[in-house]
């Protein structure tokens, strides 16, 4: 017999670092003794892998967009559900799921809520009025929740600095199966003859979904100076999205089509970073993505934005460079600083570094822990 149920629910399972660790998480807690459901809104490549548990809930009006007549339905759903199930735990995660789902476990009391932040919805660069309403939501939902958890140190400290919480939040990092992402060399001229990627190009890759927060419009900028002097450099966007379209056409407006492959989302990227010379990331907000540590992980240097989150892996001058949000020329200055070094991005790549606390079991294994001591004081409570 299970000693606790325990829900998770997410808005949306796209093919992303804070769904692939909800769903592992949901399929490896049965081993610790809990009893596991995933509940998760419409759409989303890794739907069907959550469609082979036995205990899966399709959340039908819960959309990441503002909808008010939608939300209140989906809000509607989750409390018909809580209440049906009485869960001992709803552990929710991403901002809509997050708020809906904690507001509708406070209407039915259940014991223990968890909200785990894979990256605030709210950030210095976005307009002051969207920061004080997404800022607001989430001081709200901070009174229905028991216990945080933070992918990063950097969402911890705002989130005490902000009062959201005291004592009672955990660092839990996003876990992912690291063996896949140990460099494997001999794949490299496979997987480059398969996307067309000569001997000598330089693979610049890119791991994202095509959404604002991203800003890979600024990787065609960034592209346009990198190309102009390094005309081999070819930029690999492994991902997919609603900006899509307007990506492809701001390549072709640059003329730029023979320097970008945009495969869609990849689930053999493991293999598909074999064949990249270096990462770069332009995010303007994060928590800390996976894509980071499994670059390092394949000893790829990395220029990435400067942002809470990246800065945790990305060592300025160490393990690669940070370069200021929409600062095109400073990414230009350090991927060209790579780009014309080979023997700097080998030292930048081979430094070592300890990543087991990605490791995906033992994430599954300290939150396995943190359930049972909420569950325990909540018993003495």
């Amino acid at each position: 017999m299970a000693k606790a149920t325990v829900v998770h629910l997410i808005t949306k399972l796209e093919l992303g670092g804070a769904q692939r660790n909800t769903l592992l998480t949901v399929e490896r807690l049965p081993r610790y003794g809990f009893s596991c459901q995933i509940w998760y809104g419409p759409g989303g490549l890794l739907t069907p892998r959550a469609q082979k548990l036995a205990r899966n809930r399709q959340i039908n009006q819960l959309q990441r967009s503002l909808r008010p007549w939608k939300d209140r339905a989906a809000l509607r759903q989750l409390v018909e559900l809580l209440r049906q199930l009485n869960p001992d735990i709803l552990h929710t995660h991403s901002s809509k799921a997050g708020f809906l789902g904690r507001l509708a476990a406070s209407r039915c009391k259940v014991p223990v809520v968890i909200h785990s932040v894979h990256g605030f919805p709210f950030s210095p660069l976005q307009p002051l009025p969207q920061q004080w309403i997404l800022m607001g939501a989430e001081k709200m939902a901070a009174r229905w929740t028991r216990h945080y958890i933070f992918v990063s140190r950097a969402d911890q400290q705002t989130a005490l600095r902000l009062g959201l919480c005291g004592k009672n939040h955990s660092l839990i990092r996003s876990g992912f199966e690291l063996e896949p992402f140990y460099p494997h060399p001999q794949r490299r001229k496979e997987v480059r003859r398969r996307f067309q990627l000569g001997d000598k190009a330089l693979a610049i890759g890119v791991v994202a979904p095509f959404k604002p927060q991203k800003n890979l419009l600024q990787v065609v900028e960034v592209a346009k100076m990198v190309c102009a002097h390094e005309p081999g450099a070819v930029f690999f966007l492994a991902g997919d999205g609603a900006l899509r379209s307007r990506l492809e056409s701001a390549v072709g407006r640059a003329g730029l089509q023979s320097s970008f492959r945009m495969p869609g989302f990849l689930h053999d990227l493991s293999t598909v970073m074999d064949a990249f010379d270096l990462g770069l990331s332009t995010a303007l907000w994060e928590g800390l993505p996976q894509s980071l540590v499994q670059m390092r992980l394949k000893q790829l240097p990395v220029v990435a934005s400067r942002i809470p989150g990246n800065s945790e892996v990305i060592r300025h001058g160490e393990n690669g460079f940070l370069a200021a949000p929409k600062d095109t020329a400073e990414y230009v200055r350090h991927i060209l600083q790579l780009s014309g070094n080979p023997g700097l991005r080998k030292r930048l790549g081979q430094v070592p570094e300890d990543f087991s606390a990605w490791d995906a079991e033992h994430m599954v294994q300290s939150q396995a822990h943190l359930y049972d001591q909420l569950l325990s004081n909540n018993t003495r409570s």
